[in-house]
């Protein structure tokens, strides 16, 4: 008996390696943001007996995932680091130019990793792919696929930008579905429907502009027979977005564009380290969490409004846990407790905690929906200051802008959804909503992306207005025609009512002249 099992188990094992596909993975860009979402696809689908390879700023390291190699672009922080405050900072002084500062940026940070040897080592490697997934905002990685003639996957770890839902046919609208980072959405005055409609054509004049440093990258490093970056990006079998019905706006999606978030990146809960665990469970009045999450670093905000925030916190009847890159904060309160790092996830699920105050990254805020802690938001850039006006909008709390930032109002905010209990009701009935789905965003990113693999890309899904002509798409034909029609028969009626008034006129004087 146990022979034919063994037996069994082993032909298993064979149809299992059997089904495996090949699977490259890249996201490069460094943050840790950006890579947590997309490390437990690479995690399940080297489980599931695919052989993955992942170009990646974090590698998971995890020994057990044997299907699993990883080429490791963790020097890329360096770059990053020097300059992503300074970014930052433009960005609310001038969006555009902070924005120009990213994509500027992020060439200079793609150039630097193309050229290393590992980079350079795979680009010359005969390797084969059955399917490649890729991080959008690096669009010169797209080259990949084509490199690999396998069909591809864009990804994004936030919700897309106009120019990627365009760029998958499927349609878009600036005042019903503003860019992710314009920071209004719904009921929007004039002047916002106006400043949409700018933004978004500002983005995709911006977008244009870098194509032609992409397109110049992809010769540098792939070859000169390469198609534009545009032209690849427009073949992509299917886009993730990381965004669900519950948090995002709702839209209307093609087939090709599959929503993946709704705390995908969520692991299971662990226990805190000992002395952590120890502090927080003797807050007996409970402790507020504190967290800008990993671009910003708290040590290197504006000094003014860092007095202001200690000065907050010395006032509250509360300890305040501070995750704070530095070791030391001077001023600080007895009441604030700093550590460079801290396991959020499970921070925020302990049961003494009141208040979770952040920048509103969007995985920040998908952990306070499914975890069910109240808000008090703190934008800085990029989607922040959208995310955190939905979750006002939907109840889970209140929001704060750093740059006008009032010890009065910063401390009457914090106290109202501490002691108000409809805040907290509201963030669990979200909870519930974002929980009750008929699978998880992972479980949706798995099944596309096998299903690709079983059909050797999803050209049948294709939208069709990626093949006509943006002017039959706006109707501008339809609308020559009818107003070519209108002018014409308006013109063939005022002809025959002439014509027909001379003749009137001409039978008039005729008898007129008869009776004479």
């Amino acid at each position: 008996m146990k022979i034919i099992v063994r037996v069994l188990a082993i032909v298993v094992l064979f149809i299992h390696i059997g089904d495996g596909a090949r699977i490259l993975g890249i996201v490069p860009t460094p943050s840790i943001s950006h890579q947590v979402v997309f490390q437990p696809l690479w995690r399940e689908l080297s489980l599931r007996g695919h052989q993955v390879t992942t170009i990646t700023t974090d590698p998971i390291k995890d020994p057990t995932l044997t299907n699993l190699t990883e080429i490791d672009l963790h020097f890329s922080y360096e770059a990053w680091n020097k300059i992503i405050m300074k970014n930052i900072l433009a960005f609310n002084d001038n969006p555009i130019r902070g924005i120009l500062g990213f994509v500027e940026q992020g060439l200079d940070i793609t150039d630097q990793q193309l050229r290393h040897p590992s980079m350079q080592s795979f680009l010359k490697s005969e390797d084969k792919f059955d399917l490649a997934i890729i991080e959008s905002v690096a669009p010169v990685m797209i080259a990949f696929a084509e490199k690999f003639q396998c069909p591809f996957i864009s990804m994004t770890s936030m919700d897309g930008f106009t120019y990627l839902y365009k760029s998958m046919g499927n349609p878009t609208h600036p005042v019903l579905f503003p860019d992710s980072i314009y920071p209004y959405y719904e009921k929007m005055s004039l002047a916002q429907r106006l400043g949409s409609v700018i933004s978004t054509n500002v983005m995709s004049i911006m977008i244009a502009y870098s194509s032609f440093s992409q397109d110049q990258l992809v010769k540098k490093y792939f070859g000169e027979n390469y198609p534009s970056v545009q032209h690849l990006m427009n073949n992509a079998s299917l886009l993730f977005v990381n965004s669900d019905p519950i948090l995002h706006k709702i839209r209307p999606l093609v087939p090709t564009v599959v929503q993946i978030g709704g705390g995908s990146h969520l692991r299971k809960p662990k226990p805190l380290p000992h002395d952590l665990k120890e502090k927080l469970d003797n807050e007996k009045n409970g402790f507020i969490y504190f967290s800008l999450g990993s671009n910003v670093k708290s040590k290197d905000i504006p000094m003014e409004t860092r007095t202001t925030i200690l000065e907050t916190f010395s006032e509250l009847p509360y300890t305040v846990l501070w995750k704070f890159e530095a070791e030391n904060l001077s001023n600080k309160p007895d009441n604030v407790i700093i550590s460079k790092w801290l396991p959020q996830q499970d921070v925020l699920r302990h049961p003494n905690i009141k208040l979770f105050i952040t920048q509103g990254g969007l995985q920040s805020s998908d952990e306070t929906i499914h975890i069910g802690v109240p808000i008090v938001g703190m934008p800085f850039f990029g989607d922040q200051a959208a995310n955190i006006k939905r979750m006002v909008a939907k109840g889970m709390g209140l929001s704060v802008e750093y740059t006008a930032l009032e010890k009065n109002d910063f401390k009457a905010k914090i106290l109202e959804i501490i002691q108000n209990p409809k805040y907290r009701n509201r963030v669990k009935e979200l909870a519930a909503l974002a929980q009750d789905q008929p699978m998880t965003g992972l479980e949706r990113a798995i099944w596309w992306s096998e299903y690709v693999i079983r059909h050797k890309g999803a050209a049948h899904l294709r939208s069709p207005l990626l093949d006509i002509p943006w002017y039959q798409y706006l109707l501008l034909d339809v609308i020559a025609v009818l107003l070519f029609g209108f002018t014409f028969s308006t013109y063939i009626l005022y002809i025959l009512v002439r014509s027909l008034l001379r003749l009137i006129r001409r039978n008039l004087n005729d008898n007129e002249k008869k009776l004479k």
